[in-house]
């Protein structure tokens, strides 16, 4: 093959490559290696394309050959390394970054990438040593910063040493967190300040998370779920909120919405989810948006002062498996706001399949009362929660013509299961709570073997000869338990109303 010839193929390989046509791309790059094996240029990228399919093992093989014929090209060496990462052969990994290091300092590249594989080891002071090394020569290079973090997160959590959180803060505190940020990231920052009993600095981050997670869906992707009514979930509850709302009976002002989009939203409820036109999806996609989210209005006192925190520690320590349930959690006038708030804030933006609409900390739910509500509970409870810190808080609506949640365990230490709807809605005081099996899962079972519809079966099969524990619904009750022990939503038959709808809030610590 002429060099000419070769340079215009390989040029046009590129263009589609950078573009994002990397199978039309990898037509060139073979045919390339057809006629010559030994290209330096086309093993490399094939490599690049066998990599971005997920296929690192076969990967290897072209960078192996590329890298034969150069051994000092660092894009090549970096990549080599990432493939021999995710195939576990993380001491090749190690030796061919270090051996880019050497040929070029200054290439931060291998810092992140020789980092990372320290990372994924649990050498956390090698993989900070080297994130360190990495920034003296590039400060401005932000992923040396998060890398950094990340890994102080990660020791945080698993040693709780209190320098690690020290170390962790000092460090996010030299960047500008803001939604260029992924959702997650953000989300995890914010937990950080929260460990830190900074209020302030957690709840600024939860709102950017909380503007970031408003994207409004595309048209393509919601033509693309195959059971869609999923989204009539969604349409339902935002109809019957914006008319309890409206209503007035709690008393909300100023809330932004027109005739116009109330009329489509009326007609769209109306509507059986089998005939949405593409006009119909493209209305709901634009209720992702959130419209009003005020917080609660309590201050101070918002666990039950009158509660024996003793007996209710002792209580979940004699029990076996760790279970105990706490009733009136709530003060009074939390409990009231509590409930107001979550029925007026637009927030409920995660439909499910099971009827049941949800939101989280970085979705809307974060505000300075549920956050120092999270605190009190771990500082009144400190025999409960000990070094624990709030890991994932979530809350859930239910539909009463559908089922709650299906039996999963949650990855945590400790669970907090607290219930808000009014008892007068529950028209079976015997059931709407929580069952609880005395079972939990495999040390080694992977998070989607216990937290996943689609192993629902297995799980059932998995408490079949176990013994549980139901606890009937009742509000303001709190079930505090190991999250790890298998549980499910009891049946509900709560009245239709809006109002009452059963709400349940989910606090878990790790």
């Amino acid at each position: 093959m002429k060099q000419l010839n070769l340079n215009k193929l390989l040029s046009q390989a590129l263009d589609l490559h950078r573009n994002g046509s990397i199978d039309k791309a990898d037509e060139i790059y073979l045919e390339i290696l057809k006629n010559n094996p030994d290209n330096f240029d086309s093993n490399h990228l094939h490599g690049v394309v066998l990599a971005q399919k997920k296929d690192f093992k076969t990967s290897t093989i072209y960078y192996e050959k590329a890298y034969k014929i150069n051994k000092n090209n660092c894009e090549l060496l970096n990549n080599y390394g990432i493939s021999l990462k995710n195939i576990k052969n993380y001491q090749k990994c190690e030796d061919v970054l270090n051996s880019c290091i050497s040929i070029n300092a200054s290439f931060v590249k291998s810092y992140i990438n020789l980092g990372n594989c320290y990372a994924v080891q649990k050498k956390y002071d090698e993989a900070l040593k080297v994130f360190n090394q990495g920034r003296k020569i590039d400060s401005s290079d932000i992923r040396l910063t998060k890398n950094i973090i990340g890994i102080y997160i990660e020791k945080f959590n698993k040693f709780k040493n209190s320098d690690d959180l020290f170390h962790c803060i000092e460090n996010l505190n030299q960047i500008d967190v803001n939604e260029t940020f992924d959702h997650k990231t953000i989300c995890n920052y914010a937990l950080v300040y929260l460990w830190n009993n900074d209020l302030d600095k957690s709840y600024n981050l939860f709102k950017i998370a909380e503007k970031k997670s408003q994207i409004v869906p595309e048209l393509k992707t919601l033509l693309k779920i195959k059971d869609k009514s999923v989204l009539s979930h969604f349409v339902k509850h935002e109809y019957e909120q914006i008319c309890h709302i409206d209503s007035d009976i709690d008393g909300i002002r100023n809330m932004k919405i027109t005739q116009k989009f109330f009329d489509s939203l009326a007609m769209i409820n109306s509507k059986n989810y089998e005939n949405y036109s593409k006009n119909d999806l493209s209305f709901i996609s634009t209720i992702h948006k959130i419209k009003y989210n005020k917080p609660p209005k309590t201050k101070s006192s918002l666990l039950n002062p009158m509660l024996d925190f003793k007996s209710i520690q002792n209580e979940y320590h004699t029990s076996n498996p760790s279970i105990c349930v706490v009733d009136n959690l709530l003060s009074d006038s939390f409990y009231t706001d509590l409930n107001v708030f979550y029925r007026c804030a637009n927030i409920f933006k995660r439909p499910y399949p099971r009827g049941y609409v949800g939101t989280f900390l970085g979705t809307g739910m974060a505000n300075k009362p549920i956050l120092q509500f999270s605190l009190d509970l771990k500082n009144e409870l400190p025999d409960i929660f000990k070094e624990h810190n709030l890991s994932q808080a979530w809350a859930f609506k239910y539909d009463s013509e559908h089922k709650g949640i299906n039996i999963h365990a949650d990855d945590a230490i400790v669970n907090v299961n607290l219930w808000l709807t009014s008892d007068s809605a529950n028209l079976d005081k015997n059931s709407g709570g929580l069952i609880i099996w005395k079972k939990k899962p495999d040390e080694f079972a992977s998070f989607d073997e216990f937290n996943s519809e689609l192993n629902s079966e297995k799980m059932f099969k998995e408490v079949n000869n176990s013994d549980s524990i139901r606890v009937p619904y009742k509000a303001n009750r709190a079930v505090i338990f190991d999250s790890k022990l298998y549980h499910a939503t009891d049946s509900i038959n709560f009245d239709s109303k809006y109002i009452n709808r059963r709400l349940n809030v989910t606090f878990l610590y790790s």
